[in-house]
């Protein structure tokens, strides 16, 4: 929609609207394992245990160093029913990014300035997180993925404003159908026991950000809503897509650890294992 009005300010926050409160409908992309994906987590687990060399472990090797696991094919099979398993899981784990974005498509009004700053910040926290979990900082971790700083501040750009629109259309949603959050609810939304969720609320009242506490928590129960009424239809990936996904994946390797696709393992302890 051009030329959005902006939205109303009451009561200390914006409100917003939607062009349609119907269940959203999303597609779901379903990943197409490939033998190379298989490869790699027999590579991880054989590396593991102590195998270096060139061509895949023997029969006996197997039956020796992998619990449970007797044979190469009883292994290849194994790690393709563990893989699906995690595709499974990460499937049902877009559902609510993919509702988010889907939503944030009927926001009848722009979205001011200041939500997309304070939407930044909270973008490159979490960049910075991710620097932190990983043990660097984020210049690290800007080199490591090949990006430069240019194209991390026009990626966080991009994601504020998405994550500003979806903020935006799930308050429409509060709004619309005046969902309300108790503050004995807080430990199931935001996933921790009573006694963090008690100090988090001590916490934010401290520093005056328990509203926007309490706002994000509203917003969770209305994704909840978007998400539990949603309408899915899943779209296999093909072999050639799949087949893309997985060059690129391995050229991210390549460009985090050069010289080394198989995650930066010394030259004696390289997985150098064919693929099934």
């Amino acid at each position: 929609m051009p030329n959005k009005p902006e939205p109303l300010f009451i009561d200390g926050h914006y409100h917003y609207t939607l062009s349609s409160y119907e269940p959203v409908e999303v597609t779901l992309t379903i990943p197409h394992l490939t033998d190379e994906e298989v490869g790699y987590g027999i590579a991880g687990i054989v590396a593991e245990r102590g195998w270096n060399d060139d061509d895949l472990p023997t029969d006996a090797w197997i039956a020796e160093n992998v619990e449970g696991i007797n044979t190469l094919a009883e292994l290849q099979q194994a790690v393709r029913e563990e893989l699906e398993q995690i595709n499974a899981r990460y499937v049902e784990s877009t559902k609510a990014g993919l509702c988010a974005e889907e939503l944030a498509r009927r926001v009848e009004q722009r979205i001011p300035a200041e939500s997309i700053e304070r939407a930044r910040d909270t973008v490159r926290q979490g960049f910075e997180m991710q620097a932190m979990q990983n043990g660097v900082d984020l210049a690290q971790l800007l080199a490591a993925s090949g990006m430069s700083e240019h194209d991390f501040e026009h990626a966080v750009s991009e994601e504020a404003q998405a994550l500003a629109e979806q903020d935006a259309a799930l308050d429409a949603i509060v709004d619309e159908y005046a969902i309300y959050v108790d503050e004995t609810e807080l430990p199931g939304i935001l996933g921790m026991s009573p006694k963090d969720a008690k100090a988090l609320i001590e916490e934010t009242r401290k520093h005056g950000d328990y509203e926007d506490m309490m706002a994000f928590a509203r917003r969770r129960r209305a994704l909840e809503a978007v998400v539990r009424d949603a309408s899915f239809t899943e779209e296999h990936e093909t072999a050639e897509q799949a087949a893309r996904r997985v060059a690129e994946m391995r050229a991210q390797m390549q460009t985090a650890m050069p010289g080394d696709e198989n995650g930066g393992c010394g030259e004696g302890d390289k997985p150098h294992l064919k693929l099934v």
